[in-house]
């Protein structure tokens, strides 16, 4: 019993701090302004306080951080993670402690395992820090070969027993075993996420899905019908379906940077010569291999199929978060996507595509929280939220480029330098 006291005493010392973060500009992102000039008080965790600067009530017991000159909004949120496995040149610990030096404060694990619960208990219970916060799927089998209409209910109803965060739909399953997987997580009222079904977002949608990935649906949503995809949308927004297209992992397979470009992507000066060497070298790999399937028409059939795929996808995407989907922000985990630095490569595609430096933050933070049901707990700058916060240098709203100049991240009201993670 001592022991536990000593624990949990300490867990606590660790896991929250006291603080005021003074003199600071809130961009709160659940609204488009700014608060200039204000005092955010943190304790226990969350958020305690936010007044004006001039005011002369300081409580004591906090520690105060001058903040003026920087701004606050909440945490990013990676929405498509794959946690590195034991051949990857990046490992674990590097991977979550690179994820919370860029601000990104939550993960949501689109391959999870069963190890990964009880990393992500421990990260929210205090005991493991270095690590952002963390949603863990059960991946489904692509296989039809062992399933039943029972052996699909019981995987259902241990994942949720198990306290998996939801299902992660990869594909391959016959329909009949689909649609028992779709009616199954209905009962047990528990979400299911990924791939779209046959390749189709309307078939996603009308089975329920939470989510969809990755941008191929919606533009063979257009290109099989144009005129109804203002429709389509519209049946995404009321369904609450949201969509998380990862197009900075396409766009570096679509092999349109050289390498020059992608020695430099955001976050590269702190992965280690091993990472590099094996990133490239896989590229090239892969750039070699399409280059001799298609020999002549590497060009015409891949290069300029790519780009013309992004160009007509860009212009479907900004209607899509102008009709009001609610749209999530991830790189995707792949070569020369450098954990939670990936962030911004992804933003600069969504800038790209015609969004709103706003649109892009909200993507990143609170259509995250919108998507868990969460948005009461965090996702924004406001009293009572969770401190899961990010700490600037400079105003993402004026230069979404500005979202690289990290100072501090904040989990569960714990400080962490970015200079200290970084050493």
């Amino acid at each position: 019993m001592r022991l536990l006291f000593t624990f949990l005493l300490l867990t606590e010392i660790i896991f929250s701090q006291n603080l005021i973060l003074k003199n600071v500009t809130v961009i709160p992102v659940n609204h488009e302004v700014t608060i200039a000039d204000c005092n955010v008080y943190i304790k226990n965790g969350k958020i305690e306080k936010i007044e004006n600067s001039l005011s002369k009530q300081i409580m004591k017991g906090y520690k105060i951080i001058d903040c003026k000159g920087k701004f606050l909004l909440p945490g990013l949120v990676d929405m498509h993670a794959h946690f590195p496995d034991k051949d990857s040149p990046i490992k674990l610990k590097d991977y979550l402690r690179l994820n919370l030096a860029a601000g990104v404060t939550t993960l949501r694990s689109m391959r999870g395992e069963s190890s990964q619960l009880g990393l992500r208990d421990s990260v929210a219970n205090g005991s493991k820090i270095n690590s952002p916060e963390m949603f863990v799927s059960y991946v489904f089998p692509e296989s039809d070969s062992l399933l039943t209409k029972e052996s699909i209910e019981k995987m259902v109803v241990d994942a949720k027993n198990n306290k998996y965060d939801f299902i992660k739909y990869l594909g391959g399953i016959n329909e009949t075993n689909f649609n028992y997987l779709v009616e199954s997580c209905q009962r047990n009222d528990f979400p299911i996420e990924g791939h779209a079904y046959a390749r189709s977002l309307e078939k996603s949608i009308d089975a329920g899905f939470a989510s969809v990935e990755h941008y191929q649906p919606l533009l063979a949503a257009y290109n099989k019908d144009s005129v109804n995809i203002r429709n389509t949308l519209l049946n995404m927004k009321t369904k609450s379906v949201s969509f998380c297209p990862t197009l900075s992992f396409y766009h570096v397979f679509s092999f349109e940077y050289p390498e020059k470009t992608l020695s430099e992507r955001n976050g590269m000066k702190y992965v280690s010569a091993k990472v590099k060497s094996a990133w490239l070298k896989e590229y090239n790999e892969a750039l070699k291999t399409t280059k001799e399937k298609l020999n002549t028409d590497f060009e015409s059939k891949y290069l300029n199929v790519y780009q013309q795929q992004f160009l007509k996808f860009d212009r479907i995407f900004k209607m899509a978060v102008n009709g009001g989907v609610n749209v999530l922000l991830s790189p995707d985990d792949g070569i020369f996507n450098v954990p939670g630095f990936g962030m911004y490569e992804e933003m600069k595609l969504y800038k790209k595509a015609g969004f709103t430096n706003y649109q892009i933050l909200k993507c990143a933070t609170y259509n995250a929280a919108v998507h868990f049901k969460q948005q009461k707990n965090w996702g924004s700058v406001e009293v009572g939220r969770k401190a899961n916060l990010l700490l600037l240098n400079a105003n993402p709203l004026e230069d979404i480029e500005n979202i690289k100049q990290v100072e501090a991240t904040l989990l569960n009201g714990k400080y962490y330098s970015q200079a200290d993670l970084l050493k």
